[in-house]
């Protein structure tokens, strides 16, 4: 097993210096579908304005804001990069939610919370990011009160041939020939991306993920995959005997 510091050092390292100008490049290496991703990852949870959430890999701060303005309830972000939080506190004041959003420098394999502190758990872009993706679920289902939810979005490997043909070529391609022209940062993003999701969906395919839930505690385990295949949302609650 990969030790947890050398994953999160790269993680740090890659995330800090591409913070200032993520949000730009993201969409547009995205062809403008992250946006599109984000809202239907955030329509999903069903929350009243009493309710506290955990929005982890919160990088920019745009989930854990979207999820502020539109639920109206409290939110803290997490995340390992301390560049990525000075962003996303920039964008909390821009919107004036500095009283709704809490955001927190932590590792989502020790959160820093006691159990059950959140009515809702939202995770973006992370597994991949951690050495023991089950041993992190099971730490965002600790956190997670008996019957809460719990939602994720990742991207993913289309299963079709054609679509699977065209997200090679984007993400062997497009992505590290494009982010070449934006920085030295965004370079090693681009050629690291590719192969990084198919590396993950080969040790742990859709199926083999919606178990870790279960195992972790989550019941009524379900996924939406989105834009042909490149993206996937998956949702569930936490068991209320848990």
């Amino acid at each position: 097993m990969i030790d947890s510091h050398c994953k999160n050092a790269h993680a740090r390292r890659m995330f800090n210096g591409i913070a200032r100008d993520y949000e730009g490049p993201a969409r547009v290496l995205s062809y403008f579908q992250y946006d599109r991703w984000r809202r239907l990852l955030v329509s999903q949870l069903d929350l009243d304005p009493q309710a506290a959430v955990l929005d982890v890999c919160t990088g920019t701060g745009l989930v854990a804001t979207d999820i502020a303005t539109r639920k109206g309830c409290r939110v803290v972000g997490l995340d390992l990069s301390d560049r990525m939080i000075g962003q996303a506190q920039r964008n909390v004041q821009a919107l004036n939610l500095a009283p709704s959003v809490d955001l927190v420098r932590g590792r989502a394999e020790s959160l820093p919370f006691p159990d059950g502190s959140f009515d809702a758990v939202v995770f973006t872009f992370l597994l991949r990011y951690v050495p023991d993706p089950q041993a992190t679920l099971h730490e965002l289902s600790r956190v997670l009160r008996p019957g809460g939810q719990i939602l994720s979005l990742e991207f993913f490997v289309p299963r079709n041939p054609v679509f699977h043909a065209l997200w090679f070529l984007h993400t062997r391609l497009v992505l590290p020939l494009g982010t070449r022209f934006i920085s030295r940062e965004w370079r090693e993003v681009g050629s690291f991306l590719g192969p990084s999701i198919s590396s993950f969906y080969r040790e742990y395919p859709l199926e083999e993920l919606n178990q870790m839930w279960v195992r972790a505690g989550i019941d009524s385990v379900s996924n939406r995959v989105l834009s042909l295949g490149s993206a996937v949302v998956m949702f569930g609650r936490k068991g209320v005997s848990r």
